[in-house]
């Protein structure tokens, strides 16, 4: 299953399951975003420790279409899981859970799923039990844990160069657990959401996205408003994830974003949306 390159390194063989934006479009030819890597398949093709088996969509067109752009292949059956060492789930929100218990019959050695785990909490705590009861490590992609600018950031918080966090607050819209979550998980992931506000503002015919950071020495704010663009750091966000995930296939390093924390953060979604009502 695993192949040696030329300098002798394992490559792990990766299997894509959705041939959107996340899984395989958002830098495409044409795209404008050609010299990003904010897709999985970029992101394989760069890195040295993977192989991009293919893809699987419920559009076989799709999948065919970015199979041609990454020069690879893709199947309208699940025997590309068969082959792989990782699934990357990148289909939408809703699909997650018949998709990941799919996976589980398979004897795949990482699952990396785009956050949030499952848009019903229950049906995630079964399948993060799921995967714990099989031996097989899952994967959230909560971009921020994964970029050195945030890791930066939080490291910094912890040395005490910004004093306590006093206060959080989150304004987003086009979702709470496909968008707010991302808020939540950060402010979990630095260690307090007791002191977190997240704000849900619908209606809005424009993309809106604020996280301020309220310590006793520092106020740090992020800010994405309408058709602003991502931010310079976000730039290789996929890599930085396919590293981690072929780090820790190594031995070297342990997932940034488990299975465990992307259910905490459900869990405190979950329990915000219950308290706004």
């Amino acid at each position: 299953m695993n192949q040696k390159s030329e300098l002798g390194q394992r490559k792990y063989s990766v299997l894509i399951i959705g041939a959107g934006g996340q899984g395989a479009m958002a830098d495409a030819p044409g795209s404008g975003n050609e010299h990003k890597i904010v897709s999985f398949a970029h992101a394989c093709k760069e890195h040295p420790g993977m192989r991009l088996l293919g893809f699987k969509d419920s559009d076989n067109e799709k999948a065919a279409n970015a199979a041609l752009i990454w020069k690879t292949d893709y199947w309208d059956t699940w025997a590309g899981a068969r082959e792989a060492d990782i699934a990357i789930v990148t289909v939408p929100d809703e699909t997650h859970y018949e998709v990941l218990k799919k996976l589980a019959e398979y004897p795949l050695r990482l699952i990396i799923v785009e956050k949030p785990i499952c848009n019903n909490l229950e049906q995630a705590r079964e399948i993060v039990e799921l995967y714990k009861s099989k031996g097989t490590p899952l994967m959230v992609n909560y971009t921020r844990r994964f970029l050195p600018y945030y890791e930066d950031l939080k490291q910094r918080y912890e040395a005490g160069e910004f004093g306590l966090l006093i206060g959080a607050c989150v304004n987003f819209n086009r979702g709470f657990l496909h968008t707010g979550s991302h808020g939540v998980d950060f402010v979990n992931w630095l260690g307090d959401t007791e002191k977190l506000v997240i704000n849900e503002i619908d209606n809005l015919d424009y993309r809106l996205w604020q996280m301020d950071l309220y310590f006793e020495k520092y106020h740090w704010r992020e800010e994405r408003i309408g058709d602003m663009p991502v931010w310079d750091y976000y730039d290789k966000t996929h890599w930085y994830v396919i590293d981690n995930a072929f780090e820790f296939l190594e031995g070297r390093e342990p997932l940034k974003c488990t299975g465990e924390d992307g259910l905490r953060a459900l869990e405190i979604c979950c329990r915000l949306m219950k308290g706004a009502k």
